[in-house]
């Protein structure tokens, strides 16, 4: 320290010599004003979409007012449906021909999703039912865990179809490794003789094993009720479109139940991402590949229009699988957090939306140990490293959040920055938010930005002790006791003042750099592991925020 306390007295002397010889020479004419430019956040608006109402329902899907009124009232929850999703499932009843009269017969039907319709449409084909009613269609899980003889006494199956046969014929060019004879008896159900031959499929395709298939069903088990066909078409097009081999296709096994036409939307629609092949992406992350197209174009607009670009996707592709009314409302909240706000043009920012609710839960904590160096690494990294930071009491970051912001801030080569800041000890200690608002307080002054980036080091200063010293030299009586070679404080240039600023306040603390502490934070090192109260219980559990500390922690008085 009383190294890096004499290189910050040579370097403030220095300045003072340069403001000197300044004084003494004739001054230069100033430059045009300059702006920070940082990208704008523009408020994107969802409009408000009213509940579904009768009037609505009979107009886009037909039928009567009164029949649509009857059914919201015996079935109220269909007005949670989102219209956008009410649509889609319309269509496709409509694909499969069914008339608005056969919806409002069993108008639950409607509140399934458009996939899950058609797949169990497709499903029950399959089994070899002639004529899938809605009635049946509504029924889809009580029938399919029916016997099969059950089935065909109602009429349901023909009784000359052999359904274990026909279910096996519909897996092209490979041989189940499963005798048909064994499932003949008519009085197993369809869910037990589909899952035995899906087990079959995936054994043979996959190579997978018990355990491999145990799993399956007990973490994916939506998986039983996906068509054969479906099965397959989405298998193929991961290996060979996508080239997942069998072993990656195991260890991310929830893949079998993407859609392969929404999968095939993706890589048309949305071919590449900052220039990089998106078949690319989807082996990266394979998850992306579970959400909709539609929602995937959404997300990119969202973070598009909060001026974030591309590159900072790639940089966080986990946020591709959130909802985009999620994302939306999470860059929303990084213009209400100032501590978030700040992080803004991060290209890493993205983490702090995708890590949102742990982020603020950590920051409130860290809030409350009065620790004020929250980086953006830190409030989204793993548990482990968060509770060593939190247990080491080291108030301070590796100082790449503030190279990042004044980089954007002054155009300025990140090194650059980083090894100008460096030449001050205490650099690392100072929060970004506080850089921020010392910035906005210099040029709320009226300093413009190549005399800031002149005098950075100010930049660490408490905001009070700059105003102090700012008056300070306003008065007649310092500006004699300084022996400055100017008549009056105006003849000084805004370089001139910052300068005498920095001098002044560290002329106070022998040029050690301890000026940008303020008197609350003076000893925060030496007394944080002290301070350390017990985690929060909302805050408790591990994938959420860190270790949960011992049950007791002794609070040593100050």
């Amino acid at each position: 320290m009383l190294r890096n306390g004499q290189n910050q007295a040579q370097f403030l002397a220095r300045s003072l010599g340069q403001l000197a010889r300044g004084m003494a020479s004739s001054k230069g004419t100033s430059s045009k004003q300059e702006k920070i430019k940082l990208p704008k956040r523009p408020v994107v608006e969802m409009p408000a979409e009213e509940p579904l109402n009768a009037h609505y329902l009979a107009k886009n899907l037909g039928s009567s007012y009164r029949a649509w009124v009857a059914a919201l009232e015996k079935h109220p929850e269909l007005k949670t449906l989102k219209r956008k999703d009410l649509l889609n499932s319309y269509d496709t009843l409509k694909s499969l021909e069914y008339s608005v009269d056969d919806i409002i017969a069993k108008p639950m039907i409607i509140y399934y999703g458009a996939t899950t319709l058609a797949n169990r449409h497709s499903v029950l084909q399959e089994c070899g039912f002639q004529n899938v009613t809605v009635q049946t269609l509504a029924k889809y899980v009580t029938v399919v865990n029916k016997p099969i003889e059950v089935l065909k006494a109602h009429s349901f199956i023909p009784y000359d179809v052999k359904v274990a046969e026909r279910l096996a014929g519909l897996f092209d060019g490979i041989t189940l490794p499963v005798d048909l004879r064994e499932l003949d008896s008519e009085s197993i159900t369809l869910k037990s003789l589909r899952q035995t031959l899906l087990n079959a499929y995936l054994r043979e395709r996959l190579q997978m094993d018990d355990s491999d298939l145990q799993k399956l069903w007990r973490v994916y088990s939506r998986i039983r009720h996906k068509s054969f066909r479906a099965m397959q078409d989405t298998v193929e097009l991961l290996t060979n479109e996508l080239k997942f081999p069998a072993e990656r296709l195991r260890k991310n096994s929830f893949l079998l139940y993407s859609e392969a036409d929404n999968v095939r939307r993706i890589l048309r629609e949305i071919p590449t991402i900052d220039s990089q092949d998106i078949r690319e992406i989807g082996f990266r992350r394979p998850k992306i590949l579970m959400s909709t197209c539609d929602s995937l174009k959404q997300t990119l607009q969202y973070v598009n229009a909060f001026g974030i670009s591309e590159d900072a996707v790639l940089r966080c592709l986990e946020v591709l699988t959130l909802g985009p009314e999620t994302v939306l409302e999470r860059l929303r909240d990084l213009q209400e957090i100032e501590e978030f706000q700040v992080l803004g043009t991060n290209p890493r920012v993205l983490r702090l939306v995708h890590y949102q609710n742990k982020a603020r839960l950590r920051l409130d904590y860290l809030n409350q140990l009065r620790v004020r160096c929250a980086s953006l690494h830190i409030l989204s990294c793993g548990s482990e490293a968060f509770a060593k930071f939190a247990r080491d009491g080291s108030d301070r970051t590796k100082g790449r959040d503030i190279v990042v912001y004044l980089g954007n801030v002054f155009s300025k080569d990140k090194l650059t920055l980083r090894n100008l800041l460096s030449r001050h000890p205490n650099w690392c200690h100072i929060p970004l938010l506080h850089v921020k608002q010392c910035l906005e307080y210099l040029r709320s002054k009226k300093f413009k930005l190549h005399e800031i980036f002149a005098n950075i080091h100010l930049l660490l200063y408490p905001i009070k002790r700059i105003e102090e010293k700012w008056l300070l030299l306003q008065q007649p009586d310092a500006q004699e006791d300084l022996q400055l070679p100017v008549a009056d404080f105006n003849s000084l240039s805004n370089n001139e003042i910052l300068t005498l600023i920095l001098y002044l306040i560290e002329s106070e603390f022998h040029f050690t750099g301890d000026g940008i502490w303020t008197e609350q934070h003076t000893h925060h090192v030496e007394n944080f592991n002290n301070l350390l109260p017990d985690f929060p219980e909302s805050l408790n559990k591990v994938y959420k925020y860190g270790v949960k500390p011992a049950d007791k922690v002794v609070l040593q008085h100050l």
